[in-house]
């Protein structure tokens, strides 16, 4: 009986030590930024999360009206050229479908074509991630500010809440 309770106050002691020690962990503040460009007609959207200045997912949207594309107002592409503009679409993009923490979405309608990429650095392949990010090596350490920097090189605005 004495080894019983002897066991059971040293589980709780551990236990004890083990949640102090887990409320001292720094928590994440993960923040969310969006920025936004018109580009010769397409609606490019960048979603970028963060916490201080590290990365932690990337989300991007472009939408690409008909006019983009060439197509006069009124005017309807048949489902043979939608396909194949939405097949060039995933092939510019193919890194990102299907892989370990990517995803790759496209959709056609009458209107525009739709491709939603996202990137979750913390579950991304380091071997995909530095192909898609230019050849970073850390996946999991990415500069927000070096990433938000580069996109407004691009012409990128912070799109505001």
């Amino acid at each position: 009986m004495k080894k019983i309770l002897s066991f059971v106050i040293v589980v709780i002691a551990v236990l004890g030590v083990l949640t102090a020690c887990g409320n001292n962990e720094k928590k994440a503040n993960i923040e969310k930024d969006v920025y936004v460009l018109n580009l010769n007609g397409a609606d490019l959207e960048a979603t970028f999360h963060h916490d201080g200045d590290k990365l932690k997912k990337v989300g991007q949207k472009m939408t690409y009206p008909l006019s983009y594309f060439g197509v006069k107002e009124g005017e309807k592409l048949d489902d043979a050229t939608k396909k194949n503009y939405e097949k060039q679409a995933k092939e510019q993009y193919k890194a990102y479908e299907n892989g370990k923490g990517t995803s790759l979405k496209s959709e056609f309608t009458d209107e525009a074509l739709t491709i939603e990429m996202f990137v979750d650095l913390e579950k991304a392949d380091e071997a995909q991630i530095s192909s898609l990010l230019q050849g970073t090596s850390d996946a999991k350490n990415v500069s927000y500010k070096e990433t938000v920097s580069a996109f407004e090189a691009q012409g990128f605005k912070k799109k505001e809440s």
